[in-house]
């Protein structure tokens, strides 16, 4: 299969960050609804470890993964230099069916240092076009991947997007009713005291009224 061109992309682009920042998931625990993503992607693929990767300024956060070896399946989070880069500079689907067979991949840590001979990765990117990570497969062997196989990969990181803009789409309507409920209640704390502030100025008004009747 065609290697497509792998360009690097800047990590520490600011909307680019600020648009991970938003996702609220760097650092936090496994979840089940990307785990049984990684599962499924493992099971249909037919391959040792596939994993979901955020890509921080300077380091790769793993929500997910399944058949990652240790220490890496704890730390959940890499340094330095992946795939995972190529695979948003290019922001569209990386596969390489043999990391050996070219030079610049051979270079690249994780070749070495977790055996990484075959790789296809799909960039997960927001609707406001900003890349935040990629939905990962690897293999420990040279592997011809099939169309249908990053179709698969695909459709998945789909799913993985839909589920990060669902939940940050709900924590901004949690976050708008929040504000209007404080708006609601600084209104009415300000109608209590111009309440407060008239009554007596009123009482007065009235009785005067009174006497002069």
């Amino acid at each position: 299969m065609t290697i497509l061109p792998s360009v690097d992309v800047t990590l520490s682009d600011p909307a680019r960050l600020a648009a991970l920042r938003r996702t609220a998931l760097l650092d936090t625990p496994p979840e089940e609804p990307f785990d049984r993503l990684t599962r499924l992607a493992a099971k249909l693929l037919r391959v040792p470890v596939t994993f979901i990767s955020l890509l921080d300024r300077d380091r790769d956060f793993y929500k997910s993964a399944a058949g990652f070896p240790e220490p890496l399946a704890s730390a959940r989070q890499l340094q330095g230099r992946t795939f995972c880069h190529l695979t948003l500079g290019s922001r569209k689907p990386l596969v390489i069916d043999d990391t050996m067979a070219d030079a610049s991949h051979r270079a690249v840590p994780t070749v070495t240092t977790l055996g990484v001979r075959a790789y296809a990765g799909v960039p997960l990117i927001t609707s406001g076009g900003h890349a935040l990570g990629s939905f990962c497969a690897i293999d420990f062997a040279p592997r011809s991947w099939s169309p249908q196989d990053v179709e698969i990969l695909v459709e998945l990181a789909q799913s993985t997007m839909n589920e990060i803009e669902l939940r940050e789409a709900l924590r901004q309507s949690d976050d708008n009713l929040r504000l209007a409920l404080d708006s609601v209640r600084a209104r009415e704390r300000v109608l209590g005291l111009v309440a407060h502030d008239l009554r007596t100025p009123l009482s007065s008004l009235a009785l005067a009224t009174f006497l002069l009747a």
